[in-house]
C-alpha cells in the first residue's frame, strides 16, 4: 500500500472522532492569561502567554483563565471583516475556531491598561493588515501592538520569499 493511500484511510478512519466541520489537519493552540508577580517589567505582570500566534484558518484557541478580572474581548478596528466578535468572561477554558484569514487583536478589558494585549494571525494578514485601527486602543496598547505587528510584518516576509 503507498503512503499516499495510508495517510489517506488515516484521516478517513479519525474523521468521525472530530468536530463536524473541523478539518483533519486543524490544530489547537493554548493562550493563557498569566498574572507574574515576578515579572521584570510592568507589562510583563498581566500578559496572555504567548501573546502573538500565526495559526491556519479551521484552527482553534483554548483561551484559559478568563476568570476574574480577566477577559479576552475583540479590539474594534483590529478584525478581518465577517469573523464574529470574541467576549470571553468566567470561563476557565473557552475554544474559539478561526476560520477567517486575516489579523485578529485582543485585550483584557481591565488589564489592557496594564499592557494586557495579544496578536494572532489566521492564515494570511491580507485580509485586513492594511486597515489595522489602533483607535481604540491605550499609547501603551500601540506600543505593544507595534512591537508585534513587525514582528507578524517580518513573518510574513519570511513567508512570501
Amino acid at each position: 500500500m503507498s503512503l499516499k493511500r495510508t495517510i489517506l484511510g488515516l484521516a478517513l478512519s479519525l474523521a468521525p472522532l472530530l468536530p463536524a466541520g473541523q478539518p483533519v489537519w486543524a490544530e489547537v493552540h493554548e493562550v493563557d492569561q498569566v498574572i507574574d508577580l515576578a515579572a521584570m517589567t510592568p507589562e510583563e505582570v498581566y500578559r496572555f502567554e504567548p501573546n502573538y500566534l500565526w495559526i491556519e484558518p479551521g484552527d482553534s484557541i483554548n483561551f484559559l483563565n478568563s476568570t476574574g478580572n480577566h477577559t479576552v474581548t475583540a479590539i474594534e478596528g483590529m478584525w478581518p471583516e465577517g469573523a464574529d466578535f470574541v467576549n470571553i468572561e468566567h470561563q476557565p477554558l473557552a475554544e474559539v475556531t478561526f476560520d477567517v484569514p486575516g489579523v485578529y487583536g485582543f485585550r483584557c478589558k481591565v488589564h489592557g491598561r496594564h499592557g494586557m494585549y495579544a496578536l494572532v494571525v489566521v492564515g494570511s494578514p491580507e485580509a485586513n493588515m492594511e486597515r489595522l485601527e489602533l483607535t481604540k486602543v491605550s499609547a501603551l496598547g500601540k506600543r505593544i501592538f507595534a512591537g508585534l505587528i513587525e514582528t507578524m510584518n517580518e513573518d510574513w516576509a519570511k513567508r512570501t520569499e
